[in-house]
């Protein structure tokens, strides 16, 4: 039996609907990334920095506090080792985004040819896992870098900048998740590989 055949048309069809939506918006985030990052080292004052802080803002009654604890700025003050920090993080968060873009794809595209434990699955989800795990992790690393290094030069500019950054471990921890799906799918294609012909 043709394993297509154990998909029915909507199933094929909401797998080709992702399959669509992963490329076109994996895509054009990726390209958006990369845009972003070569140009902002061209015009850095045309990019956003978010950076942490701790502004008291003004509030009227019944406000117990308000504190703004993050601040988007442009500016062209800040050095270069900063700019390119910034900016390499939007390259390397680019390249993350295009490697779990290709991982995803293929993936769906073999589901969709109805062969799910196609050799190329396995290699294909590590490429998005390890993209997603270690390319997250580098990609906060760099950005926080770079804020921890525009904070500290627009200090005097803009009173009550922080300098740190936060870290998000919600795509590191879903990419051990995909690191461990691939062991289960090598597990089974070995499964059916020594059950082949045996029903």
């Amino acid at each position: 039996m043709d394993a297509s055949s154990l998909m029915s048309r909507w199933d094929r069809s909401a797998a080709f609907a992702v399959y669509l939506a992963t490329f076109f918006f994996g895509a054009w985030w990726a390209a958006n990334g990369l845009i972003q990052g070569l140009f902002r080292v061209i015009a850095p004052e045309r990019y956003p920095a978010t950076l942490l802080a701790e502004i008291p803002v003004e509030h009227g009654a019944g406000i117990a506090s308000a504190v703004a604890e993050t601040v988007t700025v442009r500016s062209d003050a800040l050095s270069p080792g900063t700019v390119w920090m910034l900016a390499g993080a939007d390259i390397v968060q680019a390249v993350t985004i295009a490697a779990v873009l290709v991982g995803s794809g293929l993936v769906l595209e073999r589901i969709l040819r109805g062969k799910p434990f196609h050799r190329i699955v396995r290699p294909a989800v590590l490429l998005a896992a390890c993209g997603l795990a270690f390319g997250s992790l580098l990609t906060q690393g760099v950005r926080g870098l770079g804020q921890m290094m525009a904070a500290s030069e627009l200090d005097d500019a803009v009173p009550g900048l922080v300098t740190g950054f936060t870290f998000d471990i919600l795509p590191v921890v879903a990419g051990f998740g995909l690191l461990a799906l691939a062991y289960v799918i090598a597990a089974g294609m070995r499964l059916q590989r020594d059950t082949e012909g045996l029903v």
